[in-house]
């Protein structure tokens, strides 16, 4: 008894200390986006005391690619301080980096994690952090950036373009560049989904990541005239190339692809259930139809397969995958069922299966998907056919939907060996490729193929938020 008295008295004193003066790294782990030649930007982290006695920092564990500033190295009760932290990578590609800081009132240090993608090498020149003690150093996370939108050809700036600002998969705000042809302004670092358009010209997107260094961004766009000139010396080949061809479904890849094709194409003869590929629907209205009734559409068993690896953060295709599963989302009925796994290095479940009547929170975990890792979608497959296994319905529409830019890192045919053997169960799969390469095709349409499934190709911002939509209500349609 005496033991026992003992131990709860010295887990008493463990929490009392803990309560006296506690750190919480406030958003932590830390984006610091893509990186390019220009450099990477600093993070201003932020690290506050919710305890009750002041605490100290004492020193950080780390390499000569950072440099680190503090603004305080005493942090006050109910106070917030911040770790300044440049990195400057040795490497190209995905990284994610930790390291250790050590404070007055934790016996072991704590550890502090950040990810991104390596573009290009920044020069060694071009690296300059800060401190918070120089004149107009930047002490808040928000900063000023400029949108320019501009003609293609003469490079002048248009004015009278709006902008649309698209972050975490939904429009944030529509801006207006006047007469200057350009605007300015002041947010967070972080990665933005931009549309331009103007009277006179075509529409252009640009994702990109923006922080204190790249944070000047240009849309250039094209006269209409121009545009339609060019698109109807595409039609006519195109109408060549199909008179040429005696099968109904033409897939025109480039002449390099053309063998792979072929095969690819040899097998959706073979299969009872044809591919359909889905490429320009922009209907815009679509996204927001009420007409999902049960009586005309079966119960959806949906589980979402995402790509979290970090070409995702590239061109917005993280922003078209969010904007295009919130758009489904918005329709769902309490009887459909949503389950979401991540994979990039490893696979997670990051929504276990939720009802379809729980949008906000549905929308949330979406919104915060980040991107970090790389891409092996053999380990996440496995576990969404688990999953969508598990919440099987009879009369319902079972599906996985692969979502990803189209790099697909398949090391044998055990993935098409498992599509086919889950198609055969009822469970189908389909591809829905964001931004992805013309290489990336045939890939992602015989994984399809083998799935029983579709694939959903989305370059833009509209067919982010129909095509998915679309083919949901085309898989879960009644048969009359």
């Amino acid at each position: 008894m005496q033991i026992l008295k003992l131990i709860f008295l010295a887990i008493i004193m463990l929490c009392f200390h803990s309560l006296k003066s506690q750190i919480v790294f406030v958003d932590a782990p830390y984006d610091m986006g893509v990186i390019t030649a220009s450099g990477s930007d600093y993070l201003d982290i932020p690290v506050k005391n919710i305890g009750k006695e002041k605490a100290y920092i004492f020193r950080s564990d780390v390499d000569k690619r950072f440099q680190i500033h503090y603004s305080s190295k005493t942090i006050y009760p109910d106070s917030t301080v911040y770790i300044r932290v440049l990195f400057y990578p040795d490497k190209k590609g995905a990284f994610h980096e930790k390291f250790d800081i050590h404070f007055s009132n934790y016996d072991k240090p704590q550890t502090l994690h950040f990810f991104g993608f390596v573009d290009e090498l920044p020069m060694a020149q071009n690296i300059s952090c800060p401190s918070f003690s120089q004149q107009n150093a930047n002490t808040t996370p928000e900063f000023d950036f400029t949108i320019k939108v501009i003609d293609a050809d003469t490079r002048e700036l248009l004015p009278k373009s709006q902008i649309k600002v698209i972050q975490n998969g939904l429009l944030s705000e529509t801006l207006d560049t006047q007469k200057k042809g350009y605007v300015t302004k002041k947010n967070p670092l972080g990665n933005y989904y931009f549309i331009a358009e103007n009277e006179n010209y075509l529409p252009n997107e640009l994702g990109t990541y923006v922080n204190r260094k790249n944070n000047i961004v240009i849309i250039p766009l094209k006269k209409r005239e121009i545009i339609i000139e060019e698109e109807e010396l595409i039609s006519a080949t195109v109408s060549e190339e199909i008179l040429e061809e005696e099968e109904e479904i033409v897939y025109i890849i480039p002449n390099e692809e053309k063998e792979t094709t072929t095969k690819i194409l040899e097998e959706i003869k073979e299969e009872e259930t044809p591919l359909e590929e889905i490429k320009d629907e922009t209907k815009i209205n679509n996204a927001n139809d009420a007409d999902f009734s049960l009586a005309e559409y079966k119960p959806n068993n949906i589980v979402f397969l995402v790509d979290i690896s970090s070409s995702m953060n590239r061109e917005g295709k993280l922003d078209l995958l969010k904007a295009s599963m919130i758009e489904l989302t918005k329709i769902l009925r309490p009887e459909d069922k949503i389950t979401m796994v991540s994979y990039a290095s490893n696979a997670n479940i990051i929504l276990e299966t939720t009802s379809g009547a729980y949008k906000d929170s549905v929308i949330s975990i979406i919104q915060n998907l980040k991107a970090q890792g790389m891409t092996d979608g053999a380990k996440g497959l496995e576990k969404a056919y688990e999953q969508a296994e598990l919440n099987y319905l009879i009369d319902g529409n079972n599906q996985v939907f692969m979502a990803t830019d189209g790099a697909l890192n398949f090391e044998d045919n055990t993935t098409y060996r498992m599509a086919k053997k889950f198609s055969k169960k009822g469970v189908n799969i389909s591809i829905i490729g964001i931004k992805n390469k013309t290489s990336h095709i045939p890939l992602m349409i015989e994984l399809a193929i083998k799935g029983k499934g579709d694939f959903i190709d989305i370059q833009t911002y509209a067919q982010a938020q129909n095509n998915l939509v679309e083919i949901v209500k085309k898989q879960s349609k009644r048969l009359p």
